[in-house]
């Protein structure tokens, strides 16, 4: 249909009001250049049509708006928002920002007005939420629409003295937010099974910690898939933490506890004549939560072997319909020997291997599948295929005339957008999809455009751009076509070569660099400019900032993401504020340390939690400091303080850490594999358990863990063994061993025992008490089979 539309609007000789009127919903087809080249009166005597035409692409949108602004047309109320309906994507942060927020709190009741900025970038979500929490942040989740609630900064999400349990329960949050309510509401509900999932996925030991144990038991189970309710999404540090105050219940109903938490149990606890229960239900898991340190996967199958009766390496459609998604974890072998039904199986999977694919296109090509011969595969099989075909090798798309891909990638490349796929895998599929043509092209290249021209309409195709290789895309994509319908090209364009057609042909149009307008309208295309192709953008605006940071439209290369955001930065009035700090994400460990420092504590306080597992220690390190800069306030309140502070304790020194201690808190083991080794390695056994309480029982379960490891290597065996949870590998105590001397160039010798001379530095963010004497009464050391290169590598790690 939007095919059609774009052939019949871009064949208009000119626009008028009246035509536009005509057009109705058809206008959505109109390129951005018709829409720029329109006056000023058409756009203000049609915007009621425009306003209410669903699907505009980010490029129409900004063209309509910009229209507007420069006639002085006023967006400075509530009702002139409202006035642009599905337009308002197109409204600069700026101008959301210049608006009353009393104006804009008028609003927020309005359906269609919040279904609208739920299309909009980002940005508008962030300075919109922000404008109205700024009237009384007192009242901010009362005042914040259900579905916005999400923007709203932790720090104002602080519990009152009166908690709405009512109100709270219908918000939308994000994880981060939900632990800061969920303890507050916990202690008041009467009915845990009422609580949200959105809610329910602030569970933490820190939150729970002064709850009677069987309300502890119920959140737990209020948690487990429910018919009609999505899933909670949970982390691993929540799943270990529920198992820990259900691991002593007997013989539970496993179809009442949390799928994902039973990836955790105990098996030696599963009775025999229950194995089979636990392993249907464990099979509705979420099995990538599971970190890979612990290799559980493999232990679950070998016990699920057991306890099945699996011999050998086929399945049978009972074995593959009680696994579940234990499936997605097997081996390539029991893939292609198993029983057909073990690809219904596998379609549920978050991602396959390259080895689980090819063996899965083996068993179709068996012809023993459902799916019958392949010599009689169509549409409908791919159809029928659900999102497997995303993974398919060009060997199988060989096996499908290119009419019938077409037809398929019509329906299914909308479809994978619509979930955000990512953006390698769609890469994957295109070159797949599209390699027969590639190979044919390559035995007779040609400079000429011979596979069509590439309009408007052949742009509109859901399937674009298939159909063309590289070469035939750039001989065929003329620059003032690119140029009229950047937006449209750009979202369907994801093959690494295109993109830098793309960028090429830009440079034709913008040979000074490429401008604020056209920079928010690159998608994933801007990952393919070089440094320095950026050095020449001209980053004006924190729309196309937010455009450029967009997590969907893959990752940035380090250095690339610096530059972006130096660009920005290098404007007049710039900082990294909080707005600044929410779209930048993960992308902030690629600045430098002076850079950080520039941040304020204010800043910091409002911006979501930030991804710093790509930091150094050095910045993990400033940006700890600011950030206790930010959250001092609250250090009164020992668990809101330590879930605001923990996802920047990976910085912080260890008097910092062990002073949490005191705080009423239960450190995860997220959090504590989080810190830095020098710190860990300052922390002794009293700390971690004063620190970690019930959770130090996670310890052992995460003991090959590098940051576990190098703990356990610098603790007393004597002093681990009062945990009572079986951790070996630390040293004898001093009396009984040989003392160490540490050296500037330190050898291990025969006997295990570290020689040297020298002196010793303490290494950052550990304090002196936690440094060993050296050239006097050393520090023993003897270590279990096994560990002495690990504790070779923590003692490198700690003093040098």
């Amino acid at each position: 249909m939007y095919f059609i539309t774009s052939a019949l609007a871009t064949n208009l000789p000119s626009l008028s009001s009246s035509t536009i009127q005509l057009l109705g919903s058809q206008s959505v087809g109109l390129t951005e250049a018709q829409i720029s080249s329109a006056s000023a009166d058409v756009i203000k005597g049609a915007l009621s049509t425009l306003s209410a035409v669903e699907g505009w692409n980010q490029g129409q949108a900004n063209a309509v708006i910009q229209t507007l602004i420069q006639s002085d047309f006023p967006i400075n109320t509530g009702s002139s928002l409202l006035s642009l309906g599905t337009l308002v994507k197109g409204v600069p942060a700026e101008t959301i920002s210049s608006i009353e927020s009393s104006e804009l709190l008028a609003i927020s009741s309005n359906p269609t007005f919040i279904s609208n900025i739920l299309s909009a970038p980002e940005i508008l979500q962030l300075v919109y939420v922000m404008k109205i929490a700024s009237i009384d942040e007192t009242k901010v989740i009362e005042n914040v629409p259900d579905a916005l609630a999400g923007s709203i900064p932790r720090l104002l999400l602080i519990p009152q003295e009166s908690v709405n349990v009512t109100l709270i329960n219908l918000k939308l949050w994000k994880q981060e937010q939900a632990v800061m309510l969920f303890g507050s509401v916990a202690s008041v509900s009467k009915d845990t099974e009422e609580l949200s999932e959105s809610l329910l996925q602030g569970f933490t030991c820190t939150s729970v910690r002064t709850l009677a144990e069987p309300k502890v038991k119920q959140l737990v189970k209020a948690c487990r898939h429910r018919p009609g309710r999505q899933k909670v999404q949970l982390k691993e540090s929540q799943l270990v933490c529920m198992y820990n105050y259900m691991k002593e219940e007997a013989s539970p109903r496993f179809t009442d506890l949390p799928s994902d938490m039973l990836l955790y149990y105990n098996y030696e606890k599963v009775e025999e004549t229950n194995c089979r229960s636990y392993f249907s239900a464990v099979g509705t898991a979420d099995y990538s939560v599971l970190s890979s340190v612990l290799d559980k996967q493999k232990t679950l199958f070998k016990n699920a072997q057991s306890c099945l009766g699996i011999s050998g390496q086929r399945l049978s459609k009972d074995h593959v319909e009680v696994l579940g998604n234990l499936t997605c974890t097997l081996d390539p072998v029991y893939i292609q020997n198993s029983d057909p039904a073990i690809i219904e199986s596998l379609k549920n999977c978050h991602d396959l291997s390259d080895a689980q694919i090819s063996a899965v296109q083996s068993l179709l090509l068996s012809g023993e599948t459902v799916y019958g011969s392949s010599s009689a595969w169509d549409q409908q099989t791919l159809e029928r295929l659900d999102l497997m075909p995303l993974y398919f090798t060009d060997d199988f798309w060989s096996r499908f005339s290119a009419p019938v891909k077409r037809k398929y990638m019509k329906v299914f490349m909308p479809f994978l957008r619509t979930r955000n796929t990512e953006k390698p895998k769609l890469k994957k599929l295109f070159r797949n999809c599209n390699a027969e043509l590639d190979a044919r092209s390559r035995i007779g290249r040609s400079t000429d455009c011979t596979a069509g021209n590439i309009t408007e309409a052949t742009i509109a195709d859901a399937s674009f751009p298939f159909g063309y290789t590289a070469a035939q895309f750039d001989a065929c994509l003329a620059v003032r076509v690119l140029r009229d319908n950047l937006a449209a090209v750009t979202e369907k364009v994801d093959d690494n070569d295109y993109q830098r057609i793309i960028l090429s042909k830009l440079k034709q149009v913008y040979p000074a660099g490429l401008s604020d307008s056209v920079l928010q309208l690159l998608s994933s295309v801007s990952r393919q400019a070089t440094v320095e192709e950026i050095r020449t953008w001209n980053i004006t605006t924190i729309d196309a900032l937010t455009a450029l940071m967009d997590q969907n439209n893959g990752e940035w290369v380090k250095d690339k993401s610096k530059e972006v955001i130096l660009r920005y930065l290098s404007m007049a009035g710039h900082t990294l504020g909080t707005n600044e700090l929410n779209v930048i994400g993960s992308n902030i460990c690629a600045l430098n340390i002076s850079t950080l420092q520039s941040i304020t504590a204010r800043d910091l306080s409002n911006a979501e939690v930030l991804d710093l597992s790509p930091c150094s220690y050095e910045q993990k390190s400033v940006l700890y400091s600011t950030a206790n800069s930010s959250f001092r306030a609250q250090r009164s309140n020992g668990p809101i303080y330590f879930h605001l502070i923990s996802p920047y304790l990976g910085g912080a020194p260890v008097e910092d850490v062990r002073a949490l201690a005191s705080s009423n808190i239960t450190m995860d083991i997220s959090t504590f594999r989080s810190l830095s080794i020098p710190v860990v390695t300052g922390l002794s056994v009293s700390d971690v358990r004063a620190l970690m309480g019930s959770a130090v029982a996670d310890l052992k379960v995460f003991e090959k863990d590098s940051v576990v490891q190098a703990w356990i290597a610098s603790q007393p065996q004597s002093q681990l063994d009062t945990l009572n949870v079986g951790l070996q590998g630390g040293r004898a105590d001093s009396s009984t061993s040989a003392p160490v001397t540490a050296q500037n160039n330190s050898t291990a010798n025969g006997t295990g025992t570290v020689t040297g001379t020298g002196t010793q530095s303490t290494a950052p963010g550990q304090s002196a008490a936690a440094t060993v004497t050296v050239q006097g009464s050393a520090t023993a050391l003897h270590l279990g089979p096994g560990l002495w290169l690990v504790a070779s590598c923590v003692w490198l790690l700690t003093f040098t």
